[in-house]
Parts: C-alpha cells; sequence; structure tokens
C-alpha cells in the first residue's frame, strides 16, 4: 500500500526476508546488544526456524530507495506446521492455544529502524496486521511484547500497572514459564494514566484494541528483555477501534515488496 513516502508490503522473495532479517539485526543486536548464537547471526541476519513459516510486513521509505524501516512477522495458525510450536510458547503456557486450534495469529520480532520512530511506521504495521487479521478471520492476535530492560525493578511501575488492570481474567490465562510477579507495587500507588503513557508503543497500541496480559513476566537474556505475553479477542475489540480498523483494512492493498 502506497500511503505518500512510506508503504506497507508483504515479503514474498529472499531478498524481502533478508532485507527484515538485517533490520532485526540491527536493531535487536546492534542497538540492544542481544547475544549473537547462530552463524545466521554472525552474518548480520537475525533468523531462525519460525521465518520460514510466517508471513512478513514490511513498511519501507519510498524516497530512500525503498529501504525497509520497520518490520513485523506473522505465524498464522493455518500456516504452522503441527509439529511446531508457537514463538511465545519457548516463555509461557498459553492453554487457550489447546482449546483453540484455528483462527490464531502470533505477532513477533516487531522493530523500526532508530531513525523512524515518530508513530507513522508503527501505524503502517498495524494497518498491515489489521489486512491480514480480516483476509484470515483471526479470532485471536497475541504475542511476546517486550520491554528493553533486565532488571525488573526498573518498570516495576508499568508492570505493576499491567498486573492490577489490564491482567487477563479468563480461565485460560497465559501463565510465564520461568514466573516472576508482574505485582511489583499496590494499585493505590500507580496512576493509571501515567503508567500508560510509559510502556513500549507495540503494547500501547495492543491494549488500546482491548488487549489483556498473562500471569508474570519472563526474562529472555539473549534479548535482555524482560516480556509479557499480551492476547487480542477480536470479537470484543472495542466497536470504534473495530469500525475503524475494518476501514483502514479494506482501503489496504498488500503487494509484495519487489513486484
Amino acid at each position: 500500500m502506497a500511503s505518500g513516502r512510506f508503504s506497507v508490503h508483504l515479503a514474498k522473495t529472499k531478498e524481502d526476508l533478508k532485507a527484515a532479517q538485517e533490520l532485526r539485526f540491527e536493531v535487536f543486536f546492534g542497538e540492544f546488544h542481544a547475544k549473537a548464537i547462530t552463524e545466521q547471526h554472525s552474518a548480520g541476519l537475525d533468523s531462525d526456524k519460525f521465518d520460514a513459516f510466517c508471513e512478513h510486513l514490511l513498511v519501507v521509505d519510498n524516497e530512500n530507495d525503498k529501504k525497509v524501516i520497520a518490520t513485523t512477522r506473522l505465524l498464522l495458525s493455518q500456516q504452522k506446521p503441527a509439529d511446531l510450536s508457537y514463538i511465545a510458547q519457548e516463555e509461557f503456557s498459553i492453554p487457550l492455544l489447546d482449546a483453540v486450534k484455528d483462527n490464531c495469529m502470533e505477532v513477533g520480532r516487531s522493530c523500526v529502524h532508530k531513525d523512524y520512530r515518530d508513530g507513522k511506521a508503527i501505524q503502517l504495521l498495524w494497518r498491515g496486521i489489521t489486512k491480514l487479521i480480516f483476509n484470515h478471520d483471526i479470532r485471536y492476535l497475541f504475542g511476546c511484547a517486550s520491554f528493553h530492560a533486565t532488571d525488573i525493578e526498573k518498570i516495576a511501575y508499568e508492570l505493576s500497572y499491567l498486573h492490577h488492570y489490564r491482567l487477563d481474567d479468563e480461565p485460560h490465562i497465559a501463565r510465564a514459564l520461568n514466573y516472576q510477579s508482574m505485582e511489583r507495587m499496590a494499585k493505590d500507588d500507580i496512576d493509571p494514566d501515567e503508567a500508560l503513557a510509559k510502556l513500549p508503543p507495540l503494547i500501547k497500541a495492543y491494549l488500546s484494541l482491548g488487549g489483556v496480559v498473562g500471569d508474570g513476566v519472563a526474562l529472555d537474556p539473549d534479548f535482555k528483555t524482560l516480556d509479557v505475553l499480551i492476547t487480542v479477542d477480536v470479537a470484543k475489540v472495542p466497536d470504534q477501534y473495530h469500525r475503524f480498523y475494518k476501514k483502514q483494512a479494506d482501503r489496504l492493498d498488500l503487494t509484495p515488496l519487489n513486484t
């Protein structure tokens, strides 16, 4: 979809996927100092076993030689091999996925180049995500969302807000495998508006759609992040957001990048 200077596309070629992996490496490993542990990492690519089964959204800067400036990958239940787990299941127990086999989509490896973090790229990524939600009749959207921190006390305010105000209350609530509680402060000590403003943009985007968090936070020592599991029941998205994103999706043509 063209949108003036920026546009969003699906990766369909090896070159497209490589561009996404290069950006992920630049952000996660170059900027945030994740631990390089594979041959692909040594080659400057963030590549793993999930990439081949995912859809990859790319936001490009059309005025900068179609440079890929943001990406996210999406693992759809209908495209996931039966013997492959979801990425988030490496950190969380997710009973919902045992109860619901189809119409799920996992969001992961989302990142934006440091020179383009003014909100536009995230908006385009979400338009692309929404398009796929409607195209594939997705009921549950979920994924790990990260804080770029390893000291849980440095984000105690934000985590406590998520625990007290956004914790999933369904019986299928997800739970961190290596459990650390998000409840670091009393509810009365938290200003919800202030805490919400402190959250990373991706988490705020999930929450705006009615997203809820699983129980506990997981430390990813390789990526040097603290992760929470967020789930969005598309059927419960507030009407005003549903109408807005449906309109955006109807207007979006997710053409491959190299056509």
